[in-house]
């Protein structure tokens, strides 16, 4: 019973860890795509000071805007695709504990 006990702690361990990386990587989706806004709109900012830089600074920004709305549909994707994996924080129970 006790071989059990560690082996459904380990699991829950290593879910613990998966639900982390899980949090993890969704918030560093939702910073890529910030930070690609961001360059746009500093590019977009550069390209009315500079005035003979203009054709660039759009181009750049147009780039980060094309980047940032190609990694928000990339990032919807994915998520989708763990929603359909049954992706989850939730631990479950082991069956020896459950029967109690």
């Amino acid at each position: 019973m006790t071989v059990y006990r560690v082996h459904w702690l380990r699991t829950l361990a290593l879910q613990d860890r998966w639900a982390e990386e899980l949090l993890l990587v969704g918030q560093e989706m939702t910073w890529t795509v910030q930070f690609f806004i961001h360059k746009s709109q500093q590019w977009e900012a550069d390209a009315n000071e500079m005035v003979g830089h203009r054709c660039y600074a759009v181009h750049q920004a147009r780039i980060y805007l094309r980047l940032s709305q190609h990694a928000q549909d990339s990032f919807e994707r994915t998520k989708g695709v763990a929603v359909l994996a049954g992706v989850t924080g939730v631990p479950m129970l082991p069956q020896w504990q459950a029967a109690q």
